[in-house]
């Protein structure tokens, strides 16, 4: 477990806790810094909603990057745990909040489900087998020539590939997918951003055999090549 904070009784605990499970613990007092020692494997960090500022997407996004297959966890003061506030820290990519005035039983159970979860990789596979999305490494492939070639997707367009390839051959409406755009971007979008991010990933996908389709009614659908219709 990492947990970053300057909350002294805060880190305290949950170091108490980590040791009871039996979990390697490390505390910081800042977010780390990208770039000079390669991070060790981690599974799951703790992120105090005080140090990740004014805008926490950017902390969660920094610390993704870093640790790709973590699990990410924001921790609130009672007075911080409004409903708003809840509400726009899950939705900027943090995986779960917790709050620092529950129990330990309570504390320990919900930060042990999100650290067994991270061990697993969350991976969504094409039909045909060449397109592989990796949900907490936010990474995409596709096999071209019997080989895997990473694909850049930035936050939005992973997205969109998550929630069409969940449901590979079924219509998502063009709401669903706006919804799953706007929690990416931590914002509301403008009209027409959804049509236009789908063009955008449809010509980021050009490399795989399969597609993606425009149906009646605002809806879309991904196919594998040899389930396209015709």
């Amino acid at each position: 477990m990492l947990v970053l904070s300057r909350d002294g009784a805060w880190l305290s605990r949950l170091e108490r806790l980590a040791h009871s499970g039996g979990w390697p613990f490390e505390a910081r007092a800042a977010l780390p810094a990208p770039g000079r020692t390669p991070p060790p494997e981690r599974a799951l960090a703790v992120l105090d909603r005080g140090l990740a500022g004014q805008a926490p997407a950017k902390a969660v996004s920094a610390l993704r990057s870093l640790y790709p297959g973590i699990a990410i966890v924001l921790s609130f003061d009672v007075s911080e745990m409004d409903h708003d506030s809840v509400t726009a820290a899950v939705s900027c990519g943090a995986d779960e909040v917790v709050g620092k005035s529950w129990t330990d039983d309570r504390l320990s159970a919900k930060l042990a489900v999100l650290r067994d979860r991270s061990l697993f990789s969350q991976t969504r596979l094409s039909a045909d087998g060449a397109l592989k999305a990796e949900r907490r490494a936010h990474r995409v492939h596709v096999k071209a020539r019997g080989r895997w070639k990473e694909l850049v997707l930035d936050a939005g367009g992973f997205a969109l590939l998550w929630r069409l390839l969940e449901r590979e051959g079924v219509p998502v409406s063009r709401t669903e997918l706006g919804d799953s755009l706007a929690a990416a971007a931590g914002r509301e979008l403008e009209a027409g951003t959804v049509t236009r991010r789908l063009a955008a990933l449809k010509k980021a996908l050009s490399a795989w055999s399969g597609d993606i389709e425009v149906a009646r009614g605002g809806l879309y659908r991904i196919v594998s090549a040899r389930r396209r219709t015709r």
